[in-house]
């Protein structure tokens, strides 16, 4: 895993750093993914033989209503492994599939149910920055915003990693950052 050498504090009770790897630092109690309205991306389980009939199936999807933008879907608790929040900030049949308003509401519904639960440190995948949606820099401005407000409302959580998936991604938030931090230095 690489960590970047920047990082933000919010004050003293919270800081957002820059991590690369697959998986969370040790001792993450949840992990935060993008998710679409179906709960079509990401890793699929597999697949059990229920008897079912194609037609069954088909049935039983279409009573499978599509999850609120915005909203969070909190996976069971596994033994061992960080809480996996899916944030829904997908909507493939709107253009563009992300907007910023879901992504923030995410993001303060998955900080809220880690505070709920006591959690005191949260990972985070970017958001709605992929399939054309957000941009980067747009995103990490709503995470600080919403590691601000946590903060001074106060939280259980100290650490927020933003788990990036390659070296050449934390190269580019790193950038990001900087640049998010020189603004809101200028700003009266």
């Amino acid at each position: 895993m690489t960590r970047s050498r920047l990082a933000l504090s919010f004050g003293e009770k919270l800081d957002l750093d820059l991590v690369v790897g697959d998986a969370p630092p040790p001792a993450t109690g949840a992990v935060v993914v993008p998710q679409d309205v179906h709960l079509i991306l990401g890793e699929v389980g597999p697949l059990e033989d229920t008897r079912e009939t194609p037609e069954q199936v088909l049935a039983a999807s279409a009573q499978d209503r599509p999850k609120k933008p915005g909203s969070i879907v909190v996976a069971p608790a596994r033994e061992g492994s960080p809480l996996l929040v899916q944030a829904i900030v997908y909507d493939f049949d709107h253009t563009p599939p992300a907007r910023e308003v879901h992504v923030f509401e995410a993001l303060l519904a998955a900080f809220e149910e880690a505070r709920t639960r006591g959690l005191r440190s949260l990972a985070v995948q970017p958001l709605g920055t992929a399939h054309a949606g957000l941009d980067p820099s747009r995103f990490l401005g709503l995470l600080a915003q919403v590691c601000y407000s946590s903060a001074e409302m106060g939280t259980t959580l100290r650490r927020v990693h933003l788990l990036l998936p390659s070296p050449e991604e934390l190269t580019r938030y790193e950038v990001l950052l900087q640049t998010l931090v020189e603004r809101r230095g200028r700003k009266p």
